[in-house]
């Protein structure tokens, strides 16, 4: 099976569009999105409809939570705007369509969450450390996530006790063969606002006949995007990360 894996696509359509067409190419059977399709940008909705078919499943984040909840006061300043102005732009039936993805999926011998399976919505798996206790308190042989906007990955070794970290090339690119003596973490990055200083979009790919998983960087017109998010009167700041990949 070929699946698509991306997250944090963040009402950027242009870098939605850009993916989408990425993974056709590639012949992906299924694409499977780690949460946060909302917020920041400003498409939501349209970002929604671009991936609403048969062949994608949605997962929860933690923005989708804040339009559900109503609950913004944990966020940022800029994110807690962001999500004040796709609650506004966010009619009844979205919000219907949001409420009913879950927030953790298991398929086959992986399992899939937006930040991190001790806390599904919020956790961030940005550490060792971190990654040590899903290790220690999950039994998954891959977890995929999302949430840190940054490409990484974790692995464990069953006669390890502390993961290891796999980084990412100077492109911004990932490639892992899964070994078998392993466990894997591995975070997908961000399709609609990367934050590991490059702007191009993230976009992962899980070959599990190979056992393969790759991340590849895709561009975009990220001046578009930058110009909407300016137009829409959101905080200019979202539009300079975009641009800057930060």
């Amino acid at each position: 099976m070929l699946y698509g894996i991306i997250s944090d696509i963040h009402g950027n359509l242009e870098a939605g569009i850009a993916v989408k067409e990425f993974l056709q190419k590639k012949e992906v059977e299924k694409i499977l999105i780690l949460g946060d399709i909302i917020g920041y940008g400003a498409n939501p909705e349209e970002c929604i409809n671009l991936f609403d078919t048969q062949e994608v499943v949605f997962i929860k984040g933690n923005h989708e939570e804040a339009i559900i909840t109503g609950n913004h006061d944990i966020f940022t300043t800029d994110a807690r705007i962001s999500i004040e102005w796709t609650d506004k732009h966010f009619s009844k039936s979205y919000r219907e369509k949001i409420s009913g993805w879950k927030e953790v999926l298991e398929i086959d011998d992986f399992v899939l969450c937006h930040g991190g399976l001790i806390d599904p919505l919020y956790f961030y798996t940005n550490t060792r450390t971190k990654a040590k206790k899903i290790f220690e308190q999950f039994k998954f042989k891959y977890c995929f996530v999302g949430h840190t906007h940054f490409p990484m990955a974790y692995s464990l070794c069953t006669s390890e006790e502390i993961p290891s970290i796999i980084a990412q090339q100077p492109d911004g690119s990932l490639q892992i063969v899964l070994e078998e003596h392993k466990r894997y973490i591995i975070n997908t990055g961000s399709v609609g606002q990367p934050r590991d200083g490059n702007p191009c979009a993230c976009c992962g790919i899980f070959d599990t006949q190979k056992q393969i998983f790759q991340l590849f960087r895709v561009n975009y017109p990220v001046d578009k995007t930058a110009k909407k998010i300016l137009d829409a009167g959101l905080p200019s700041s979202l539009a300079s990360r975009i641009v800057r990949g930060i």
